[in-house]
């Protein structure tokens, strides 16, 4: 099967599929038609994998676009639906093998979910339903190691302040919605705390006396005789009465000063705290008595103390029993209760529940007052234990998301009070991340730069999820800073290389996220990350990740082709012939996915745009000279001028001989209309090889093959172009030669004047021939052949008896080129001509090599002060058509008819009671204009044209580059 034809069963099954899932909501599996579009379905499937298939088929989804093997699919409602799916699921790709079976299938359909269930439960259903089998594979959104049972610290935390936020009771609202009340509540259970005597882990109990903290931990009890926490390791320092009333500092030892310590990270939320936080019982409140950063005494968290995982788990256990109240208003646990029980905690443990209340508070001056302050509370918590935990060293970067979301299991009760928000959220068609994730991003936030960036160009770069790496990126980008944005591309990229095949398959998908930022600068960083991609595409052995690497490789490869970096796309196509060598045939299907040939004639453009050849395009044509070729000729075939013309030239000279070779065997071998197309090149890059091989073709070819040969010659502006056209004179068509000798008079090559004196001085044997003599004459003048001066003076003044001896456009033609030729005598040359002056109107324009257009104008053009009605006379169905603009050569006429270029007309022009008659070629039909160049017109139909046109009192339209430039856009046509 060819790729296209594979490519297009693949979309066909992706299509059914989506519907299929549709009816198997709607419907039940059972139903009738779902059964129906089952059977399709699967149809398409095999169509799309053959049994003889080696390569599955990867469908994935990001954001709201499905892509198919790493290509995009189309935009349409259905797609971006079901990509919309697959996304809120959390699911990055599903791989169907080639040995899948009709019933695996059947239970993959089955295992999606129906009614109004939430997607986020679509890949844990996925996964259940697909236990075992490797024909069908879900690829979740994970780019870190972790166990697939968990799934969202985040989601509790944020649960919790939701279902607090929005109780029913004002009084417990006041409570727990404002952080400074909610401190107040904190400190007065530490301040009842105080009373028991008790010391945090670590600390000492209470005596009475003075005593002197020790390094530690181990003493340190208050004066008057009251319990104190100890100010060891855990300890809060600070110590409260147990009456409520005005807490003391910590007593220190006579002689020995106190600790002094740096301010720690929420120093600005200690002293907002100080300042903004009311009520009696806090209004006096010392900085010390809050322990936070920069007290006496007291370590900070990532100093001498540690908080424990089940400490904080026990902590957001609690949240998650006040959340049951939203449900269950007898379970409501009152503020006495929370606060009784949160003085039973760890000292530590409320220790970083009050760092985050300092945070909190100080962020409440700019948040939203509509935020639930429990919600941020529980992910301040979160953040501050995973946080320390990494900065400590104990938790690694690729295990900070497995650390948030093993706390899941507490708050699941939260979740199910929240689930009807998330189905409001989710019939509204509105994208709902996992808390987790959020909460992952919160945490990636607060890491330090310095952090981020180690990590970044670590080995475990393909840890940090591409969401999370863009953000910093961006930034990078964004200050310029491109030297540290590269070194950290080029570290995620080099993680593709990784022993680990999660680490392989983590940093293939997120280098399909990040393709387009390593496409920013000079394409050194995307020219890295294609071949080590590329390296690793060619060693891997994993049938599955061999679809996630080939689909990152065809994402970059992509974003190189979209930015135009030509040096990054020669690499891609390199790599892929070291992929070849190692696995043959399997670059069958990335080649076309790449898209590189199809992508040709957007390069080509490009450089017609510009004017030049960009740096690097024709390295890359070079590694497809056959297809490069194919391209280059199409598009100088439709160029229309010379600058453009130029532009394809050179492009070809630089693809070199094997380019060459391919123009040539197309000139010998290809259909006539292909190989007539391939002259216009050969002209200028190898004119030999057309007076060896076209003659013989020519006589084998119809009149427009003819007519298109001499227009690509003349297109091809070689300065040999006119002996060309000398040597193949005689095997063009009839109607072809009068055209022919127009180019070879604009060609400037004196060597055919010999020839054209021939032409000019033979007797014709029939009519049509006069008017071959004719262009010979003017092609003469043209040329300004002084040799050419005593014949033309004979044609001009020769009699026979009463009357000139030959036409009177002939002679004309004569007079005209003798004027070209001998400007200076021209007045006494003419003078016994009986020749008027109106006669000499109208005459050739001589060549003009700064012509904008690719055939320069053979006349001058007039338009016309009312139109001429035209009709034909040689098609099965005739019609009219209206000449607008006119002159000896051609003209513009309006019509309702479409015709190929290279149409031959038989013309007859209302000219009163005697039309003009004339055969004329269609250079160029679009809607309503239709432009013609006269091929054969008796001369005495020429002279009655001459006076037709002169006698409507035509006004000339002045040609000049600024109205025929590709720079002020392109004209219909060439005019003659």
């Amino acid at each position: 099967m060819t790729a296209e034809a594979k490519d297009g069963a693949a979309r066909a099954f992706v299509r059914s599929l989506n519907i299929l899932l549709k009816f198997a909501r709607l419907y039940e599996f059972g139903h009738a038609r779902t059964t129906a579009q089952f059977a399709t379905t699967w149809r398409e499937l095999r169509a799309a994998m053959p049994e003889n298939s080696t390569n599955g088929l990867l469908l994935g989804a990001s954001g709201s676009q499905l892509l198919l093997d790493g290509v995009p699919l189309g935009a349409a409602a259905g797609e971006r639906s079901f990509a919309h799916l697959l996304s809120s699921s959390g699911i990055a790709s599903i791989f169907f093998a080639p040995n899948v079976s009709q019933t695996q299938l059947a239970r993959f359909v089955r295992a999606f979910p129906t009614g109004n269930a939430k997607p986020s439960a679509l890949a844990e259903q996925l996964k259940s339903a697909l236990a075992g089998d490797t024909t069908i594979r879900i690829n979740e959104i994970r780019f870190v190691a972790e166990d697939s049972s968990t799934a969202g610290f985040h989601v509790a935390a944020q649960l919790t302040a939701r279902a607090l936020g929005g109780g029913n009771s004002d009084q417990f609202k006041s409570w727990f919605d404002d952080p400074q009340k909610l401190l107040q509540l904190i400190v007065a259970a530490e301040g009842s705390r105080g009373g028991s005597g008790s010391g945090g882990p670590g600390g000492g109990s209470g005596g009475s006396g003075s005593s002197a903290p020790s390094e530690t931990g181990a003493g340190g009890g208050a004066g008057s005789g009251t319990g104190g926490l100890g100010a060891g390791p855990g300890g809060l320092g600070g110590v409260y009465h147990s009456s409520g009333d005005t807490p003391s500092l910590p007593a220190e030892t006579s002689g020995a000063p106190a600790t002094s310590s740096r301010p720690g990270r929420w120093a600005s939320a200690t002293a907002l705290l100080r300042n903004d936080v009311g009520g009696p019982a806090v209004a006096t409140l010392p900085p010390t008595s809050l322990g936070l950063g920069g007290v006496s005494g007291v370590p900070q968290m990532s100093g001498g103390f540690a908080v424990e995982e089940r400490e904080i788990r026990s902590l957001l256990s609690l949240f998650a029993q006040l959340g049951n109240s939203r449900k269950d208003p007898e379970a409501r646990i009152d503020p006495a209760t929370f606060q009784s029980r949160l003085s039973t905690m760890p000292v530590r443990t409320q220790f970083t529940l009050q760092q985050a209340l300092a945070g909190l508070a100080a962020q409440a001056p700019t948040d939203r007052p509509d935020t639930p302050m429990l919600l941020k509370l529980a992910e301040h918590v979160a953040i501050r234990f995973a946080l320390d935990s990494y900065e400590r060293g104990e938790v690694k970067v690729n295990s900070v998301h497995q650390l948030m979301e093993r706390m899941n299991t507490e708050l699941d009760s939260l979740r199910k009070i929240l689930s009807s928000h998330e189905e409001i959220m989710a019939n509204a068609g509105l994208e709902v991340q996992t808390f987790t994730e959020l909460l992952d991003q919160q945490f990636w936030q607060q890491v330090p730069e310095e952090e981020k960036k180690k990590v970044l160009i670590s080995d475990e770069a393909w840890c940090v999820p591409p969401r999370n790496a863009r953000l910093f990126l961006d930034d990078l980008i964004r200050r310029s800073e491109l030297k540290s944005a590269n070194e950290i591309l080029v570290s995620y990229a080099n993680c593709i290389s990784n022993s680990e095949q999660n680490a392989r398959r983590a940093t293939a998908i997120g280098l399909s996220d990040l393709a387009d930022l390593y496409a920013v600068g000079d394409g050194s960083v995307l020219i890295h990350a294609l071949r080590q991609v590329g390296t690793q595409l060619a060693a891997e052995r994993d049938p599955d990740l061999q679809t996630l690497i080939g689909a990152a490789y065809v994402r970059l490869s992509q974003e190189a082709a979209a930015r135009r970096c030509y040096p990054a796309m020669q690499q891609a196509l390199a790599s892929l012939g070291a992929v070849e060598a190692q696995r043959p045939g399997s670059t069958q299907s990335l080649r076309p996915r790449i898209g590189v040939e199809e992508r040709i004639p957007e390069f080509l453009e490009e450089a017609l745009r510009v004017g030049q050849i960009p740096d690097g395009l024709t390295d890359l044509l070079q590694h497809m000279p056959g297809v490069a070729i194919r391209n280059l000729v199409a598009r100088f075939t439709s160029c229309s001028f010379r600058e453009d013309c130029e532009v394809m030239i050179r492009i070809a000279q630089e693809l070199g001989s094997e380019a060459l070779n391919c123009l040539i065997d197309g000139l010998r071998s290809a259909p006539a209309l292909e190989a007539a197309e391939m002259v216009g090149l050969l002209s200028c890059l190898h004119p030999s090889s057309l007076e060896e091989f076209l003659p013989a073709r020519l006589a084998e070819w119809q009149r427009i093959s003819h007519d298109r040969v001499v227009r690509q010659i003349s297109a091809g502006g070689s300065p040999a172009r006119g002996g060309l056209l000398l040597m193949m004179f005689d095997f063009l068509d009839p109607l072809i030669r009068p055209l022919a000798l127009d180019e070879i008079g604009v060609s400037g090559d004196m060597n055919s004047v010999e020839k054209l004196m021939i032409l000019a001085q033979t007797e014709p044997k029939e009519q049509h021939e006069w008017y071959l003599r004719l262009k010979a004459i003017e092609a003469l003048g043209r040329l300004r052949a002084q040799a050419a001066t005593g014949l033309l003076q004979q044609i001009l003044d020769a009699r026979q008896s009463w009357r000139w001896a030959y036409p009177n456009e002939l002679r004309i033609a004569a007079a005209q080129a003798l004027a070209q030729i001998d400007p200076n005598g021209f007045s006494e040359r003419i003078s016994n001509s009986s020749l008027q002056r109106g006669d000499l109107l109208l005459e050739p324009i001589g060549p003009d090599p700064n012509a904008p257009c690719i055939r320069q104008r053979r006349y001058e053009r007039l338009k016309l002060s009312r139109p001429l009605v035209a009709t034909t006379t040689n098609l099965r169905e005739n019609f009219r058509m209206d000449i607008l603009e006119l002159n000896m050569g051609g003209g513009l006429a309006t019509s309702d008819r479409h015709l190929a270029p290279g149409t031959l007309l038989s013309l007859k022009i209302s000219n009163g009671l005697r039309p003009i008659r004339a055969k004329a070629i269609v250079r160029a039909s679009r809607p309503q204009a239709l432009a013609f160049e006269f091929a054969e017109i008796d001369l005495e139909e020429r002279s009655k044209l001459r006076r037709s046109i002169l006698g409507l009192g035509g006004l000339p339209i002045v040609a000049s580059p600024l109205n025929r430039s590709r720079r002020r856009g392109r004209s219909l046509v060439s005019k003659p």
